[in-house]
């Protein structure tokens, strides 16, 4: 069914799950070349560790062919994927993420000791660029396991899902020629995804600070911002006439896998 107004947030991909907060179909946009992404075969969400019965019995309905985890290996073991030894192959394709660097202890130490001088608003920019120098190798993977026949659906997930996957959520999309405002459209939607959860978040990282660090300059790293994507995007294109160039010269990524993945995941409006 044709979606006239490309709008694919309001769809049933925003399915609800019980331990998730930030999980959808990336897919489902018109092109910019009069082409559609496939639904159903790109999905996004923060971590799997909270999944309930129902959950698992949802995903079943999915099914997935891959899981993407973006998590560090620190990451992985303080929240145990549920979605381990279900069938369901898990690929560990590791992108750091600064704000995930401090063990829970080591964080509230540093926001007795050191909150006063912390800036986390240049510590969300500077994670952001830095994706776009230091995500090569993940981005290499990623589009070699979507190039390969059998392994979609997939579902491409970080901790909160909303920077390090939304990053490579926009890649692909801008990939598949996803107008640049849609693509803008859906990473900021885990803005209203993961809100509720952020306040709480919001008020722990006050609580462990001591209140020393007020709400203002919390939020930017509970955020997703514009600007934050916008910065490392036109980075990256101002070093590459496009993103599909940036894949094949800086990520060194086969022509042969981008059109393959292409091929997959495209349809005719």
């Amino acid at each position: 069914m044709k979606n006239n107004n490309n709008n694919n947030l309001n769809s049933a991909s925003l399915s609800h799950f019980d331990g998730l907060n930030n999980f959808r179909d990336f897919g489902g946009y018109a092109t910019t070349d009069g082409k559609r992404v496939r639904r159903g075969i790109l999905f996004r969400s923060d971590e799997l560790s909270k999944l309930s019965k129902g959950d698992m019995a949802r995903f079943d309905q999915l099914g997935l062919q891959l899981i993407c985890d973006l998590r560090t290996e620190t990451e992985q073991k303080s929240n145990k994927s549920r979605m381990l030894n279900k069938g369901t192959p898990i690929a560990n394709l590791t992108l750091q993420d600064q704000s995930q660097a401090f063990t829970r202890l080591e964080f509230m130490k540093h926001l007795i000791f050191h909150g006063d001088g912390l800036d986390f608003e240049k510590t969300m920019k500077d994670m952001y660029r830095h994706m776009g120098t230091s995500a090569q190798s993940t981005l290499k993977e990623l589009f070699g396991l979507l190039a390969k026949e059998g392994n979609l659906p997939v579902l491409i997930h970080c901790t909160g899902g909303k920077d390090r996957t939304g990053f490579l959520a926009a890649i692909i999309q801008l990939l598949l020629k996803v107008p640049y405002e849609n693509v803008m459209k859906d990473y900021l939607y885990s803005n209203v995804r993961i809100g509720p959860r952020m306040k709480k978040a919001e008020k722990m990282i006050r609580l462990m600070s001591l209140y020393r660090v007020p709400s203002e300059r919390i939020k930017p790293m509970l955020e997703v911002r514009r600007d934050y994507l916008e910065d490392v995007l036109q980075d990256i294109l101002g070093r590459h006439e496009n993103i599909e160039h940036y894949l094949e010269q800086e990520c060194d990524i086969p022509e042969s896998h981008i059109v393959r993945f292409k091929s997959f995941a495209l349809e005719n409006a």
